[in-house]
């Protein structure tokens, strides 16, 4: 007898609970809401009035407000808002009036900083700097200064840099009122400060130097670099002191620009330059090596092959003349050369050194071969594109120009070399027609390799005034190889005036 399935039954009482649950939860969670909201604190008309302020309906708050404290005129705490909503419907002079008595009381209201930065914010706008200054000192005390003190140095770099050229020492009155907020700000707007005033210092110290008041400069300079030591602000200092006679002051401001900046080649020549004047030639040497690596030209080698034979260091010279003839190839630098051996070889056989000395001596016969076939050849193609010797300048006080900044250099991933010079007018006139030529040269391949005019004054222009300076940009006209030794060669009228390497950044 086969026994018939039991059909199951629902669990019609699992139901009714999970049904019984859900009602529950709806009832609690409306009794809740019916609590919260008919027991909750009613919103004050201060609280409202608030609320609209800072909802951006300062008008239709300050009808709230005035009635406020019509009811309440103890009630300091109203003058803050009151204030907001005054400056946000354009009645300013009541607003300050209700400002300035909340700061006279020194209401305690997170409100206060806010209102004092939205008044200041109106006034300078206006350009009025100097109430906006004297709303921030009055408000010292009712507010925290660090609440301030970020928008008050903004304010002072603004007014600053309205007075930069019309009044400079108000202009530095004013960062230096910045500057004395910077433990209180942040250091973005520190380092901004920092450059502007430092900046700002350089520019007075210019004017002490133009009044030949270099003890004044060189105070101000020393100022400059306690508030941000940067390397223009060392160079014009280091200036300052060679003048002085203070060369191992001047030294050590141009030697901290060539640490800081490695290719401030200017630095590094004027290193040189007063170590040879204070004839400590090793100085000048390691110096002169250093800027060789950076910047190789006939003239740095030629100085280093000069302070080589100052040391005693013949090795070191004709190596330095070497370099000089694999730049450019002159009859000038191989009969150096050639004289340098035949000392070097001289001296060798003073110390009984034979073999050196007939090796040394070699070595000069091989320079004097290559010597005459150079001068013999009067078509080689060094000949062609180097300069006449007749358009050479040997007579510089017959130039109308001076050279006073040259930076000439090819930049990585370029392939065309730029430059950039700062010449002035050192004739006894106007100059109408003046235009120079740049030749830009491949020592390597030993031909030119492009060359542009630069157009100064022309007789349809306005003249180059005396003693007027003017900066000159110029770049290659074609491409170059980057891996080549280059070089910039400046004429004027056919007449050589300056040879630059190319610095390659």
């Amino acid at each position: 007898m086969n026994a018939q399935p039991s059909a199951k039954k629902p669990p019609e009482k699992n139901h009714f609970k999970l049904w019984q649950g859900v009602i529950l939860a709806i009832g609690l969670t409306g009794l809740i809401a019916w609590i919260v909201f008919f027991l909750r604190p009613r919103e004050t008309p201060y609280q409202h009035a608030i609320y609209l302020i800072k909802s951006g309906k300062a008008a239709a708050a300050l009808p709230i407000l005035e009635d406020l404290s019509k009811q309440q005129p103890d009630n300091v705490r109203l003058f803050p808002w009151l204030a907001q909503a005054y400056l946000h419907t354009d009645r300013v002079a009541e607003g300050r009036l209700a400002l300035d008595t909340a700061l006279r009381m020194n209401v305690s209201n997170d409100s206060m900083a806010s209102t004092v930065l939205s008044y200041a914010s109106y006034y300078e706008i206006k350009g009025d700097y100097e109430e906006a200054r004297e709303l921030y000192r009055s408000a010292t005390k009712g507010c925290p200064p660090k609440s301030l003190s970020e928008s008050q140095a903004k304010m002072y770099l603004k007014w600053a840099d309205k007075l930069q050229t019309t009044d400079l020492p108000q202009a530095v009155e004013h960062l230096e009122s910045a500057y004395a907020l910077l433990p209180e700000i942040s250091d973005q707007l520190g380092a901004v400060i920092r450059h502007k005033l430092s900046e700002a210092y350089r520019q007075s110290a210019t004017i002490a130097e133009a009044d030949d008041n270099d003890d004044k400069a060189q105070a101000i300079l020393e100022k400059s670099v306690a508030v941000s030591d940067e390397p223009a602000t060392r160079m014009i200092l280091g200036s300052i002191y060679a003048r002085q006679k203070k060369l191992d002051q001047a030294i050590a401001n141009y030697d901290l620009v060539a640490k800081s900046d490695s290719n401030n080649l200017e630095a590094r020549h004027k290193i040189v330059e007063l170590a040879c004047v204070q004839k400590d030639y090793a100085k000048a040497q390691t110096a002169l090596i250093e800027l060789t690596d950076k910047e190789k030209s006939v003239e740095n080698f030629q100085l280093l092959a000069s302070l080589d034979l100052k040391l005693g260091n013949y090795p070191g010279a004709v190596r330095a003349f070497e370099d000089a003839t694999d730049l450019r190839q002159k009859p000038e630098l191989l009969k150096e050369l050639h004289s340098v051996l035949l000392d070097w070889s001289s001296q060798l056989k003073k110390q009984n050194k034979i073999q050196e000395a007939l090796a040394v001596q070699g070595h000069a016969e091989r320079v004097l071969e290559q010597l005459t076939d150079l001068t013999k050849d009067k078509d080689d193609d060094e000949e062609k594109n180097s300069p006449d010797k007749k358009n050479t300048v040997d007579d510089q006080h017959n130039l109308p120009i001076a050279l006073s900044f040259s930076r000439i250099w090819l930049a990585k991933g370029s392939l065309t070399p730029e430059g950039e010079i700062k010449i002035k007018n050192v004739s006894t006139q106007a100059l109408n027609d003046l235009t120079l030529t740049a030749v830009f040269f491949d020592n390597t391949a030993r031909h030119p390799t492009g060359s542009v005019a630069m157009s100064v004054a022309t007789p349809q222009s306005a003249p180059f005034e005396l003693g007027a300076s003017r900066s000159l940009y110029f770049s290659c006209p074609n491409i170059v190889k980057a891996d080549h030794q280059l070089s910039v060669i400046l004429f004027w009228k056919g007449r050589l005036l300056r040879e630059f390497p190319v610095v390659k950044l």
